[in-house]
């Protein structure tokens, strides 16, 4: 007889946890597929019902206990308007009560924006830090800190803007680098880093000039007609008309020389029968001297020289 009243006095309790069991472990395996396979919907739900299951479970099991203890129905009715009334407690009574871990969670959540560098989120929750629990100093703490750490983010984001704008200023790519100094300017206005960023790029730009002219003139007293016309070329992007009149004689006799060079090359190579070099050179005379009485003759022989520069590509040696 004793047996079964304790079998029978446990059934409920046995039923209850059979029937939360099954919903925990469905949540439970939401959060895990969730996140490992990246769903958020998943583990938001799976999150969501386990906090169900532990908002409900005392309240469940607490019933059930009761439902053994009171034997007359007045007596468990009482007991339900007593939990009732205390499940209807007022948000502010509640906050009250549980004032300690609500600020430890506040202290959390802070520290976690300001990690995240979201420092938006982190200042409202030190206005309601101060408002609802009266912190004001440890609220103005962490404004403190929040302002040191955003201005310390700030100038690494506008540091790593300038490395990535002086990289492109070292590789003269002046387009992308004007383009880059106005999104810099964009969006950091008030850094003090982000100055002077035209008369930077002009400087730059001198610098380059200057460097080109310098070696260009080197290659031409070296009598190293390729070189300075590679120079040349690209100098030519950069000249005034007052800096093409100062050096259009060393340019003349740069392109003379270099003109003479090529023809002379090209002759070689064909006399020498190196179809592929000849080829090559051929091209160069018909595109740098299109004009020219040399670019008539390649041009008349070109396709016989690339016909057999190909024969000799494919013919073993």
């Amino acid at each position: 007889m004793l047996m079964r009243r304790t079998s029978g006095g446990r059934t409920p309790f046995i039923l209850t946890g059979v029937l939360y069991a099954i919903p925990l472990i469905i949540a439970g395996a939401m959060v895990v597929f969730g996140v490992k396979g990246g769903q958020q919907a998943l583990y938001v739900g799976g999150g969501i019902g386990l906090v169900f299951v532990a908002a409900t479970a005392p309240l469940a099991f607490l019933l059930v206990g009761l439902g053994g203890r009171f034997r007359d129905s007045a007596s468990l009715r009482r007991a339900i308007e007593e939990i009732r009334d205390n499940s209807m407690l007022s948000d502010n009574a509640k906050r009250v009560l549980f004032r300690d871990r609500e600020l430890h969670m506040l202290h959390d959540a802070i520290e976690d924006d300001i990690a995240r560098c979201d420092y938006n989120a982190a200042i409202t929750l030190c206005d309601e830090m101060a408002a609802l629990f009266g912190q004001r100093t440890e609220a103005e703490g962490y404004r403190s800190r929040i302002a040191r750490s955003r201005a310390q983010q700030y100038e690494l984001e506008v540091q790593a803007a300038l490395d990535q704008f002086e990289a492109s200023l070292a590789e003269h790519h002046w387009a992308e680098v004007h383009q880059q100094a106005a999104r810099i300017r964009r969006l950091y206005p008030d850094s003090h880093l982000v100055g002077e960023m035209d008369q930077r790029i002009e400087r730059a730009r001198s610098r380059h000039r200057n460097d080109l002219e310098r070696r260009f003139l080197e290659a031409a007293e070296q009598d190293d007609p390729t070189a300075a016309m590679g120079l040349l070329k690209e100098l030519d992007h950069y000249l005034s008309r007052d800096d093409a009149q100062r050096l259009a004689g060393t340019a003349e006799e740069v392109i003379v020389r270099h003109r003479d060079s090529l023809s002379r090359r090209f002759r070689i190579a064909v006399n020498e029968h190196l179809w592929g070099e000849a080829a090559q050179l051929g091209e160069a005379i018909i595109v740098e001297f299109p004009n020219s009485k040399m670019a008539t003759e390649v041009g008349s022989m070109i396709e016989v020289l690339r016909s057999r520069a190909t024969q000799a590509a494919v013919t073993p040696q």
